[in-house]
């Protein structure tokens, strides 16, 4: 920094980090997201090598056990033809069998073979074998191979567990079959010994490695045959939960039981032997198969942890040259500030334009280089919106070619002026203002002066539900069952069908305000008119409330249905004469088409009712055919809906609260509880864009709930820590009001905070005065016993009982904000909320004025005695941390309060209903 810099230039290094968070912490976040990226990416290639890897020695042990297989199942088949041979050989020679030297014959070269038969009583009868039974054994009765056959009746071959051999150290292994006579009756048994290691292959270490194995298994789960590599353990056992696993035909799984000294788990796969009573079990050990991926997966993580490293440091320079650059830019934005503070204190709006001129050096347009925010406002963008965009591209804002003469007036003369007339914002406001042009060093300077008297429209209140009257028209019942097969027969005389689903534009206007005996009539006159719009042989029908439905069938073209959606509209063009009096409504009628649009008659209600909605939300009073981009935008809506519902569960909403303080002291009086919507992804969503959602499907029952006991807990926080609290407001709907069991809810919240209930106001709109339901009532006189307070909220926006206003006793009138921004332009607007002020204090309610953002809004509501104020003069919305206590400043000279010098801590998160 430079020392010698007037003091206003010096850096305040928080407040520059702060402005320029986003270009400074870009390269950390850019780097940390990176290196994220590469090391997801890293992971998840080396998972799918391993999974490759290992797949193949799946692949490669499966392949060994069903060869193996093979192989032990030519082997049994082999021993067992020799059981049979042997048998036979004994019948035919009625007991005198030379065995030695017929085994002999039978054996395979190279290999010993045993053969010996036993009578029913375990004596050996005949046998090659150099073993003396008899003198070995008091008997083989009792043996395994000998018993099971005695035992059996089913002529099966029984492998034996391995035995030591006699000839060599090699173990062997018994096969036997049962020997009968003609009548099936057991009498002996003959037996064939070999090598256990007959049963299996030679171990092959170039697959199986040098801790792996290969054995044979028998359906009991004991071992008959094993081979092993060098690094094996001596002895292999199976455990129970493989002994299970064995009895399937065939698999192959990662064991977690390590078989060898090595301690790593194993890859097994086993193959049953045909139709013996034996198993292969092959295991490879998972680190010696796995050995070459492992280095190579160890090799790359270090290489990424280098690139890790690298990134590291390249993402610290980045940042200290972030930092210095933003210090720099800094410096500029406070030379700018001084000027920007004069236009912005002013009631006009500030624009500064460059023409842009052709290689001839003629003007073809204009570029706005600045502007302060209320220049922005007159043509309805944000200052940074409207920053750098050519004056050609405003032109569904302004009225270009106006505006381009008098800058080129400007250009010529150095200075004009004239009044301009700018319609706008969304609802094309008409605005007037007082153009003044200066031309200066060759760029233009601007000033709007708005002149025109602002109107606002009065918004309609959501009209009470509708009843189901009597029309003599066919019912829903009666369309549900006979679409169906109006569908059938279109489908096989291959015609079309029409849906026309026509709903009623105004018709709650009419029921709240004439009655509902006016709707009724009004609906009986709607089935007439329809009967008459539509072609003989049409289908009319009421599916209940002011829906009603248009069958069209027989149809050769689409033509055909549109020109009965056009009689339809016409024929609500002319106005209802009920006995209440003459309204007039419109149709809203959405069509789909069978078969283009959907091949069953539920699908085609459905689809004429979506087509139907796509009309009511782009004007009304016209038709539309069913149209799949406009479905997908409702599938957006249900999308919004179902995170509206997992925000209520999960408690996704925060409070800001904004003071309302004497208009005479300047003293906070109270606050009012506003809601935002935390969004995971979206972010804080203002209240606008979610409440009336919420109303429609009920969700806000459990928001009120959730805002109760979030301004419960808040103030106890704010008592706890000292603050003097005043009563905080909470905004409440009718349908809440009239739904809700607030007296409870309240109370059990101020007993659950331990605070009083009298620091809880409620604010209700204008509609609930006209609600007469017995929960209303029963909340009004509950809610008073408790202290609380209530607040007639935007008075004026709708339609109020003078009666009704003195017979619920509010506390407060809260005149809308509409009311408010018209004075100061005309004599008419303070007379009127000049006889509001009269009437509230002569019903004996404190009247409070929303929307003040004015120095002289303030003086005039002042001068006419309102009591109470509250607006972005005042105060701004914030969050509990930051809510202002303290007097407010009343000289009338300083702007909104943007300080708060209390600080109170920020209240717990709340998760889901309370």
């Amino acid at each position: 920094m430079n020392n010698d810099m007037p003091p206003v230039f010096k850096l305040d290094w928080e407040k520059v980090i702060r402005a320029n968070k986003l270009s400074i912490f870009f390269w950390p976040l850019a780097g940390f997201l990176i290196i994220c990226i590469a090391w997801l990416l890293l992971l998840a290639k080396l998972s799918e090598e391993r999974v490759s890897a290992e797949r193949l020695i799946h692949t490669e042990s499966a392949r060994v056990a069903s060869n193996q297989a093979s192989q032990s199942q030519r082997s049994l088949e082999m021993i067992d033809q020799i059981l049979l041979l042997s048998r036979i050989h004994w019948k035919v020679q009625d007991g005198r069998a030379d065995l030695a030297r017929f085994a002999g014959l039978l054996s395979p070269p190279g290999v010993h073979m045993d053969v010996s038969i036993f009578d029913s009583n375990g004596k050996i009868l005949l046998t090659n074998a150099v073993l003396n039974w008899s003198s070995e054994f008091n008997g083989v009765s009792e043996l395994p191979f000998f018993s099971s056959q005695r035992q059996s009746e089913v002529d099966n071959m029984f492998i034996g567990m391995p035995m030591q051999g006699v000839h060599n150290t090699n173990p062997f292994v018994r096969f036997s079959r049962r020997l009968a006579d003609d009548n099936g009756v057991f009498q002996g048994v003959v037996v064939v010994s070999l090598e256990a290691q007959y049963l299996i292959a030679n171990y092959d270490r170039n697959i199986l490695g040098e801790f792996g194995f290969i054995s044979a298994v028998g359906n009991d789960g004991d071992i008959r045959a094993f081979q092993n590599g060098d690094g094996f353990r001596s002895v292999l056992e199976i455990p129970p939960s493989l002994r299970n696993i064995l009895r399937e035909s065939s698999g192959v799984l990662l064991s977690n039981y390590s078989f060898s000294d090595k301690r790593d788990k194993y890859y097994l796969a086993w193959h049953s032997v045909g139709s013996f009573p034996l198993t292969v079990l092959v295991g490879i050990n998972q680190g010696e198969a796995l050995k070459l991926f492992i280095e190579r997966e160890r090799a790359s993580i270090q290489t990424a942890a280098g690139a890790t490293i690298a990134m590291l440091v390249f993402v610290l320079v980045a940042l200290s040259l972030s930092v210095r650059f933003a210090g720099q830019r800094y410096r500029l934005y406070l030379a700018q500030s001084a000027y920007r503070e004069a236009t912005e204190a002013g009631s006009e709006g500030f624009f500064i334009a460059q023409p842009l001129r052709d290689m001839a050096d003629v003007v073809h347009d204009y570029v706005i280089v600045d502007c302060n925010e209320r220049g922005a406002v007159f043509i309805s963008l944000k200052r940074d919106e409207l920053i750098g965009r050519r004056l050609s591209e405003l032109a569904q804002l302004l009225p270009v070619d106006f505006v381009k003469r008098l800058l080129e007036n400007a250009l010529s003369y150095g200075a004009a002026e004239d009044e301009l007339t700018i319609s706008s914002g969304p609802r094309q406001e008409v605005r007037h203002a007082q153009a003044k042009v200066v031309e200066s060093s060759g760029v233009l300077a601007i000033t709007l002066l708005d002149v025109t008297l602002q109107k606002t429209n009065i918004e309609n209140l959501e009209k009470a539900n509708n009843e189901d009257p009597l029309t003599g028209l066919q019912n829903r019942a009666w369309i549900t069952k006979w679409l169906p097969d109006a569908t059938k027969q279109a489908d096989e005389n291959n015609t079309k069908l029409a849906v026309l689903f026509i709903d009623l534009d105004g018709f709650k206007s009419v029921n709240d305000t004439l009655g509902h005996a006016a709707g009724d009539e009004l609906l009986q006159i709607v089935g007439r008119r329809l009967r008459v719009a539509v072609r003989p042989g049409d289908h009319v029908a009421r599916l209940g409330g002011d829906e009603f439905v248009v069958v069209l069938e027989a149809l050769s073209d689409e033509l055909e249905a549109e020109q009965v959606a056009i009689r339809v509209i016409e024929a609500f063009a002319a106005p209802f004469k009920l006995a209440a009096g003459s309204v007039t409504v419109g149709s809203s009628v959405g069509i789909s088409i069978f078969p283009k649009d959907a091949k069953t008659g539920a699908e085609l209600l459905q689809l004429a009712d979506i087509a139907m909605y796509e009309v009511k939300t782009s004007g009304k009073n016209q038709y539309r055919f069913f149209d799949q981009v406009f479905y997908s935008v409702m599938q957006s809506r249900l999308k919004r809906k179902r995170e509206l519902k997992c925000a209520v569960i999960e408690g996704q909403f925060v409070m800001h609260y904004q003071s309302l303080v004497d208009a005479t002291t300047g003293e906070v009086l109270s606050l009012e509880a506003l809601i935002r919507w935390n969004h995971p992804v979206d972010g804080l969503v203002m209240p606008d864009d979610f409440i009336p959602l919420a109303e429609e499907t009920g969700l806000i029952i459990g928001i009120g709930e959730l805002v109760i006991n979030i301004v419960c807990a808040q103030i106890s926080i704010w008592s706890k820590s000292g603050v003097v609290v005043v009563p905080v407001s909470i905004n409440l709907s009718n349908r809440q009001f009239g739904e809700m069991d607030v007296r409870n809810l309240l109370f059990s919240a101020a007993s659950r905070y331990k605070i009083e209930s009298s620091l809880i106001e409620i604010e209700l709109t204008e509609s609930v005065l006209n609600t007469h339901s017995t929960r209303v009532a029963e909340n009004f006189d509950a809610l008073r016993l408790l202290g609380i307070k209530f607040l007639v909220d935007d008075f004026g926006t709708g339609y109020s009982s003078l009666s009704v206003l003195r017979e619920r006793n509010f506390n407060f009138l809260k005149v809308d904000k509409s009311f408010t921004s018209r004075l100061g332009f005309d004599e008419q607007s303070e007379i009127l909320f000049e006889a509001i002020i009269t009437m509230g204090h002569a019903l004996g309610m404190k009247v409070v004025a929303e929307g003040v953002e004015t120095v002289e809004q303030l003086n005039i509501l002042r001068r006419l005695r309102c009591d109470e104020l509250q607006g972005f003069y005042i105060s701004i919305p914030a969050e509990a941390a930051h809510v202002h206590f303290e007097m407010w400043p009343n000289s009338g000279s300083s702007g909104m309060v943007s300080s708060y010098p209390r600080q109170v801590r920020e209240m717990p998160k709340m998760t889901g209903p309370f």
